[in-house]
């Protein structure tokens, strides 16, 4: 069970139903298919502040689309675009870069729903997490998938879930390397769940749910494996007309295996493209077993359709674990913190954040200067999501991931607002003995994005954001301070044809290197079809 389905089945329900889409709710004047396909063509400009270097140039060619869908059937939502720089100096490379987000809902017949989306994105791999992508030669194109069908159906008094979700994730770099950065290359994950259950006050007054699950996922990379059984029993006992006592026991069984490095002549692991080779005649060896009882108790309130407080704590993966979440869904805006605690890896852990994106749309913030995602996609009706703390310190091992996220997002009138922040803990999982990320080592992020967009009118508007991540390395790698902010105005000159400009600051600083701030401006056209 990975730690984005720790919820149990009755908990769930009741947090499903406090922060439900308002696609539930989508009358026919609400309905609406809004396709725009768009090219660009920007100048960008980039100078030092500090830190020393050049001042730089590029041309940026854009395409991109962006799609909103929403009727009975069907609720989507698609913001996608490819960048290409051209730099203007032999001392800078040309850039290509696919982002966006995806996400779309299908229902297929009563209770039967199809769910598939993903995300991609770029982010450096020189060890300097989270900072600018321009002017960088060492980067990493991201992408996460999902495809998986959901089934509902009430059998009397008994609710039966059931659902599957395919994933995929890759990371593709830039550049070469002889040297092994326990980097992801590629993985396949697979999520199979199904509960049966009633509520409280109908054939018992507690309420019971059974519920089971199978989580895999198969990695490239020494063809690492990881596989979760798990099954357990819910109960949600009311003890007011807000307030439910929750607890759940249950047995869970995970293993992670991979097999060795293939060995040269002098014994020394082969590495290429900055990745182990995978000697495919060597045993599987286990890495990590968990084979055990699982249980955790806590409180459940609701004072309203709209608001839902949890809290648990139990025991898993041999010690005390400690959960909990609160949402607060308004007519115009969403909050939500989420206290997590689970085993994972960034292949689960990013195609989990793209499953995560749900709600009728999303206010997604790009760099102007790269075409990169700053960090967070915001939605007013829940379901936003902030990748940030995924993409930051790529590895090939699993991780037990504990930490915090908050989100809120407000649309009033012309003005749209939106904020993330977060802290987690990745203590890794790996082979005795591994060079790259010692067993038992921990890594540390911090990170914080906020969004302001005001509209003048329906052709004209400005942004603004700005962003920190602090990046706490283990082992020899670098701690890295990333912060900046930007502003963009755009200006519609035709129905069809806008102009922009942009102004904005990047700064990281990192152990044993200088701190590099650097300044940016850019111009440019759109044209939307």
């Amino acid at each position: 069970m990975t730690v984005r389905q720790w919820i149990s089945g009755a908990s769930l329900a009741a947090l499903a139903a406090a922060s439900a889409p308002a696609f539930a709710q989508t009358t026919r004047a609400e309905r609406r298919v809004d396709v725009t396909p768009y090219i660009g063509v920007d100048q960008v400009v980039m100078g030092p502040l500090k830190g020393g270097g050049d001042v730089l140039t590029y041309s940026n060619v854009t395409a991109g689309l962006t799609a909103e869908v929403q009727n009975r059937r069907v609720e989507a939502v698609i913001d996608l675009q490819y960048n290409h720089s051209f730099s203007w100096s032999k001392q800078a490379p040309d850039q290509d870069v696919l982002s966006g987000i995806a996400s779309a809902n299908v229902n297929l017949a009563r209770g039967l729903s199809l769910h598939t989306g993903g995300m991609a994105s770029r982010v450096r791999t020189d060890g300097l997490s989270g900072a600018s992508t321009l002017n960088d030669s060492y980067t990493s194109q991201v992408y996460a998938g999902y495809i998986g069908p959901a089934y509902t159906t009430q059998i009397g008094d008994i609710t039966v879930n059931g659902s599957y979700r395919l994933g995929y994730a890759r990371v593709e770099d830039d550049t070469d390397s002889n040297l092994a950065s326990g980097s992801f290359a590629d993985s396949w994950t697979h999520s199979l769940t199904g509960s049966v259950g009633f509520a409280p006050g109908t054939l018992l007054p507690v309420g019971l749910t059974a519920s089971a699950g199978y989580d895999r996922e198969d990695a490239s990379q020494l063809d690492q494996r990881f596989e979760d059984k798990w099954g357990r029993v819910d109960a949600t006992l009311p003890v007011s007309r807000t307030v439910a006592l929750i607890g759940g026991i249950g047995y869970e069984q995970i293993e992670i295996s991979q097999r060795s490095p293939l060995l040269d002549t002098a014994g020394v692991p082969v590495i290429r493209n900055g990745r182990y080779v995978t000697d495919k005649s060597s045993l599987r060896a286990l890495v990590y077993e968990f084979d055990d009882i699982i249980w955790d108790a806590g409180v459940l309130w609701r004072p309203s359709r709209r608001t839902s407080l949890q809290a648990q704590v139990g025991q898993r993966y041999g010690g005390m674990t400690y959960q909990g979440s609160f949402t607060w869904q308004g007519s115009n805006s969403s909050f939500a913190v989420i206290i997590f605690d689970g085993i994972d890896s960034f292949g689960r852990l990013i195609t989990a954040n793209a499953a995560a994106l749900s709600g009728s749309s999303y206010d997604v913030a790009r760099n102007p200067f790269t075409g990169d995602i700053t960090g967070c996609a915001f939605s007013t009706t829940g379901g936003g999501q902030c990748f940030n703390d995924a993409l930051a310190g790529i590895t090939d091992a699993n991780f037990r991931y504990r930490g915090v996220s908050t989100q809120y997002s407000l649309r009033r009138g012309p003005w749209g607002w939106g904020v993330g922040t977060g802290y987690s803990q990745r203590k890794f999982i790996t082979p005795q003995g591994q060079t790259v990320l010692v067993r038992g080592s921990k890594d540390q992020n911090w990170y914080g994005n906020g969004s302001m967009t005001y509209m003048f009118n329906d052709r004209d508007s400005i942004d603004t954001v700005a962003y920190i991540n602090y990046f706490d390395a283990s082992g020899g790698r670098p701690d890295v301070l990333n912060y900046g902010a930007f502003t963009s105005y755009y200006k519609g000159l035709t129905r069809r044809l806008s102009a922009s400009a942009s102004v904005g600051v990047d700064g990281v600083q990192a152990d044993d290197i200088d701190t590099v701030i650097s300044a940016m401006g850019q111009v440019g056209l759109r044209y939307s079809f």
